[in-house]
C-alpha cells in the first residue's frame, strides 16, 4: 500500500501549505500552524517547495518570470522574487529561451527563508500562493522552462543603435523644456525607422516572421495608457490587444518593430505623466481625460509622421506585406475572437490640456535633427 508521505515530509507540508492557500482564513491558519511546528528548517523547505509548484504550473499557463514579479501585490515582491531564484536554478540556462535567461539575469533575489515567528512568513508564502493560483491562462509567447525551442521572430535589432536610442529617450524624459524633448524623441524614432527599414532591404529574401511580447502598465489610469501604447504599436507595424484585468498589453510584430514600439511607449508614458503633473486639473475626470486625449493625438501624429517615413521606393512593398501577414497570422493565433473596445472622456478641458501636451511630444521621426 501506498501513502502520500511521512506525516512530517516535507512533501506533505508543501501539500499542507498549497491546500491552504485555497480554503478560507480559519482552516489555512491551522494548515500554516501545522507546518511552522516543525520549525524553521522544514517549514523553509516546505514552503520553497509549495512555491516552486505554484510557478511551475503558472510557466505551463504561459507567463515569464519577470510577468510573474509584475501581476503580484508590491507586498509580495520579494518573495516572488526569491521564489522564482529558488525554482529556476534547477533549469539548464543552456536550454533556457533567450528571453528567460534575460528575464533571470536581471532578477537580484535572496533565498527564500523563514524566521521565528513562522506563522506570519508562512502565511505569507499560502497568500502569494493563493494570487499564483488565481492568474489566467496567457498566451505562451517563448517556450518555457527546457521546453525545445520554436524559431525565433528574427535578429535581434543591433545592440549600438539600442544604445543611442535608449540615450536619446533618457534625455528626453530628464528634459525640462518640452523643444529640446520632442527633438530628441523625433531622433530616436528615426534612427529606429530608418534601421527597420534597412533591415527589411536586407532580410527581403528571408522568409518574414513576427513574435510577442507583453508591456505591463502601472496604475492608474491604464486603459488610456494602453490606448497610447496601441498609438505607438499600429505606428510601427504592430498589433496589440490590452488586458484590462491584469494591466498589461499583447504585441505583435516583427521584432525591430516592437523594439521601438516598446521603448517609445515607455518613453511617452513617461513624458504623458511628468505633462499631467503639471496640469491644473486634479479630479480623476479631468485626468483620465487628459490621458485620452495624449493618446488620441499621438496616433494622429504618429499616421501623419508615418507617410514621411515610408521610403518611396516600390522595392519594399513585397517584403513590408509579407510581414503584415506574418504579424496577422501571429496575433489572430495568439488571441482569437478578440473584442474592440472604446475609451470615452467627459472632461471637456481635460481633454484640451491632453491634446495641447501632446503636441510636444516627441513624434516627427521625419525631422532631422542635428547631432
Amino acid at each position: 500500500m501506498r501513502t502520500y508521505g511521512r506525516p512530517g515530509s516535507v512533501a506533505l507540508l508543501a501539500a499542507r501549505l498549497t491546500e491552504a492557500a485555497a480554503l478560507g482564513p480559519v482552516t489555512a491558519l491551522d494548515r500554516v500552524r501545522q507546518v511552522a511546528e516543525h520549525g524553521p528548517a522544514v517549514a523553509t523547505a516546505a514552503a520553497a517547495a509549495s512555491l516552486s509548484r505554484a510557478l511551475e504550473l503558472l510557466w505551463q499557463r504561459g507567463w515569464l518570470p519577470g510577468e510573474a514579479i509584475a501581476a503580484v501585490p508590491k507586498g509580495l515582491s520579494t518573495l516572488v522574487t526569491a521564489a522564482i531564484g529558488h525554482e529556476c536554478r534547477r533549469y539548464p540556462t543552456a536550454r533556457l529561451h533567450p528571453v528567460w535567461r534575460t528575464q533571470l539575469a536581471e532578477l537580484d533575489s535572496a533565498p527564500v527563508e523563514l524566521s521565528e515567528p513562522l506563522v506570519p512568513g508562512l502565511s505569507q508564502v499560502v497568500e502569494l500562493v493563493s494570487v499564483l493560483m488565481a492568474l489566467p491562462q496567457l498566451p505562451r509567447l517563448v517556450p518555457g522552462p527546457c521546453e525545445a525551442a520554436g524559431p525565433s521572430g528574427g535578429p535581434a535589432v543591433d545592440p549600438r543603435v539600442m544604445v543611442k536610442v535608449r540615450g536619446l529617450l533618457a534625455k528626453a524624459e530628464s528634459t525640462p523644456f518640452a523643444a529640446e524633448a520632442e527633438a530628441l524623441s523625433a531622433k530616436a524614432q528615426e534612427l529606429m525607422s530608418r534601421y527597420a527599414f534597412e533591415q527589411a532591404v536586407i532580410t527581403a529574401d528571408h522568409p518574414q516572421q513576427a513574435t510577442a511580447r507583453r508591456l505591463w502598465l502601472s496604475g492608474p489610469y491604464q486603459a488610456p495608457k494602453a490606448q497610447l501604447v496601441d498609438a505607438v504599436a499600429s505606428a510601427n507595424r504592430c498589433r496589440s490587444v490590452f488586458y484590462p484585468r491584469l494591466g498589461c498589453v499583447g504585441l505583435v510584430g516583427h521584432e525591430t518593430d516592437l523594439e521601438i514600439t516598446e521603448l517609445l511607449a515607455t518613453s511617452l508614458t513617461t513624458q504623458s505623466a511628468r505633462a499631467l503633473a503639471h496640469a491644473p486639473g486634479r479630479t480623476r475626470a479631468y485626468r483620465h481625460a487628459f490621458l485620452v486625449a495624449y493618446a488620441h493625438r499621438v496616433h494622429q501624429r504618429l499616421t501623419e509622421a508615418a507617410a514621411h517615413v515610408r521610403p518611396s521606393s516600390t522595392a519594399l512593398v513585397p517584403v513590408l506585406a509579407s510581414r503584415e501577414a506574418a504579424v496577422e497570422a501571429k496575433f489572430t493565433a495568439l488571441f482569437p475572437g478578440i473584442r474592440t473596445r472604446r475609451t470615452t472622456a467627459t472632461n471637456p478641458s481635460g481633454w484640451t490640456a491632453g491634446l495641447a501636451a501632446a503636441d510636444q511630444a516627441d513624434l516627427h521621426p521625419h525631422r532631422r535633427v542635428a547631432s
